[in-house]
C-alpha cells in the first residue's frame, strides 16, 4: 500500500529557545569585548606584581636620549615611590603637549 504524503504539521517556534538564539551573536560579542579587554590587562598586572613580588621594585618604562639626540624607550625597575614621582612628571608632559596641540589647532582657525 502507497502511504499518502501530505503536509507536515509546522509548530510554531518556541519562543524562549528563539530569543536565546536572538540574543546570542550580541551576548557572544560583549563577552569577547571584556574578555579581550581584560585578560591583557589582568596579565600585566599579574607580571608586575610578580616582579613586585620578587625584587620588591616595580618596572617603568622611562624615555632616554642618546648624544645624536635618538629616543629610545626602556624599561627599568623602580622603587615605588620613584614610580609614583615619574608617573606625575609623565603625566605633567602629556597636559602640556595637550595644551601645546590645542593652541596650534585654536591658532589655525
Amino acid at each position: 500500500m502507497a502511504e499518502k504524503t501530505g503536509w507536515k504539521k509546522i509548530s510554531a517556534p518556541d519562543f524562549p529557545s528563539f530569543m536565546d538564539e536572538l540574543m546570542a551573536v550580541p551576548r557572544n560579542f560583549l563577552f569577547g569585548l571584556l574578555t579581550g579587554l581584560l585578560v591583557p590587562v589582568a596579565t600585566i598586572a599579574g607580571i608586575v606584581a610578580g616582579i613586585y613580588l620578587f625584587t620588591k621594585k616595580v618596572p617603568f618604562i622611562s624615555e632616554i636620549r642618546e648624544q645624536d639626540e635618538e629616543r629610545h624607550l626602556v624599561v627599568g625597575l623602580v622603587e615605588p615611590e620613584e614610580a609614583r614621582n615619574l608617573l606625575q612628571r609623565g603625566r605633567e608632559a602629556v597636559q602640556a603637549f595637550g595644551e601645546e596641540v590645542r593652541a596650534e589647532l585654536e591658532g589655525e582657525q
